[in-house]
Order: structure tokens, then sequence, then C-alpha cells
């Protein structure tokens, strides 16, 4: 299918300036130039136009029709015409783009992707029937299961973690943790302070939304100081605390509630010198946070 880059598309837009088309003609009818138009179609040339350069025109015009049509329909979908984009209402498959389905959302009928398919949607608007839009792929509802499941959110960053090739230290809590995010809203006393906020209102009382990454990949303190950094600068949100130590001795502490200066606050507790601890707003466990995103072991974003 030729684009307006190719020769060919600039050779037919050039060819049919000052030519007007009807339907096709008989080669007797060319060149007319009769208040009449020709009977049965034919091509109607401006005053100055001779018959012979008409025809010329008219044959490299109906040249342009064939490379157009060897090409194809514009749509990337079955029939005719365009295709239908994700989230356009539809009634048969066939009408959908490459790699939709026609099939029901919470917008209705409507053309959308399957498990695995590329989306961009907030809420899963396009992703057929029950299925979610996390971190740009359509995948089936998380489990939520007692007595705790990893946040999907958190689940990406362990993936990510592992192709970087650093320590994965856990998101589920075990015995010592009896508060914070690593725990389920479901098994923590109301007032817990992870639990404060229409933020923390949690997707699934069983998510744990905390995730703990091993610092020993060699990027892994200049990944620390670029995390900070782009929460402070506003381009990273929903994740409301950080443990961690840019030189594996000294352990900091930052949060909404304590702020995100850049050297954070004394951590008061124990460990997080050779691990990092993030947490995510329990409302947000569906949600790609890129956190560990265009990181390698040796390096990361600017």
């Amino acid at each position: 299918m030729l684009t307006a880059a190719e020769p060919g598309a600039a050779r037919c837009r050039s060819a049919s300036r000052g030519l007007q088309l009807a339907p096709p003609a008989h080669a007797s009818q060319v060149g007319v130039v009769a208040a009449a138009p020709p009977r049965h179609g034919g091509c109607v040339p401006p005053l100055t136009m001779s018959a012979r350069t008409c025809m010329l025109l008219l044959g490299l015009a109906a040249g342009c029709a064939g490379e157009v049509n060897a090409g194809g329909d514009t749509g990337d979908g079955g029939g005719g015409g365009e295709c239908l984009a994700a989230t356009t209402p539809c009634a048969d498959g066939a009408e959908c783009c490459d790699g939709l389905a026609c099939d029901t959302t919470s917008l209705g009928q409507v053309c959308c992707g399957n498990q695995g398919a590329s989306c961009a949607t907030e809420n899963g608007e396009d992703c057929c029937g029950a299925l979610l839009c996390v971190a740009g792929q359509c995948v089936a509802p998380a489990v939520c299961d007692a007595p705790c499941t990893e946040a999907p959110a958190l689940v990406t960053e362990k993936e990510r973690l592992t192709g970087i090739g650093g320590s994965f230290l856990g998101i589920c809590g075990d015995a010592n943790h009896t508060y914070g995010y690593h725990v389920p809203a479901a098994r923590l006393p109301a007032d817990d302070y992870s639990l404060r906020g229409d933020q923390n209102i949690p997707v699934c009382e069983w998510h744990a939304a905390a995730i703990d990454i091993g610092m020993d990949w060699p990027a892994s303190r200049d990944w620390l100081r670029w995390l900070i950094q782009e929460i402070q600068a506003g381009r990273m949100v929903g994740v409301p605390e950080v443990i961690g130590s840019y030189d594996g001795v000294d352990v900091r502490y930052w949060s909404d509630t304590t702020g995100w200066s850049t050297d954070g606050v004394p951590y008061q507790g124990e460990g997080h010198d050779t691990w990092t601890h993030v947490s995510i707003y329990r409302s947000t466990s569906l949600e790609d946070h890129h956190v560990l995103a265009g990181w390698t072991a040796s390096g990361g974003p600017p």
C-alpha cells in the first residue's frame, strides 16, 4: 500500500490535479469538451487541455487506483475500509483491527484485547470480559487468596528484578512482620498506618503491598538515588515509603509523611542496609509503578 512518502503516491496526487473523473469512459468519449458530459462517463478536461493529455492522465489515474487496490484495505481488520480500534462499538470480530476481538467490556460490546494483548486503559476497558490492564497487557484478574497474595504490581517488579539479576527478598511478610505494607489488610488492625487514607483502600484485602529488593547488583545504589529523585520530582507516584541505604551503611527512611528530601531521615528499625524496601499504596496494587523499569545490572535511566 502506498504512503504519502512513496513516489507512486506523489505521482497519483499530481496526476489528479485539474482532472475531473467521471465513471469509466469509452475511448471514443475521451476529449469531449461540449457542455454536456459524456453519456457513459469519461474524462472532462479543462478547456486548455488536449484530448491526448486528458487520455494520458486518465490512464495514469486508473493505474494509481490499481496500485492502491493491490495494497489492500487501509485498515488492519477484515472486510472493507478502516478497521475498528479498541473500545470502538462493534457487531462482529471481523470489523476489529488485528489482534482484537468483538466482546463485552464495561463499555458494552466493543473491540477489545484477549489475554496477552496490549492495552492502554487504566480500568481495563480495552480488555475483553473480566480481563484487567496491568503493565500494558491484558491479564486475568489476580488471585486474592488468604493468607497472603503478592500484589500484581509488585510481581511485575519482581520479574524485572529477576531480569536484572538482583536478589528478591520477598513481598508477603513472614511471621516477624506484624504491621505495615508487607501484611495484607485483612490481617491488620484498622488503625495500622498502612491503611490510612483513601489511597490505602485495598483492591484485594489479601494483597501484600511492599517488596524487598536485594542491593547485590552493581548499579543498585545508583538505582536507589534515581528512585528518590523520581519520587521527589513527581514522575513516580503511588509509592508512600522507601527504606534503604546509599552506601550500604547509613540506612535512611523516606515517606509521604516524613518527606522526600534527598537524604531522608535516619531509619529507626533494623536491617535494610543490604536490601531496599519499597511500598505502594494499596489502592494501586494493579498499576505499574515502573520502580525498576529500564534498569539493568549495570545501569539505567539518567
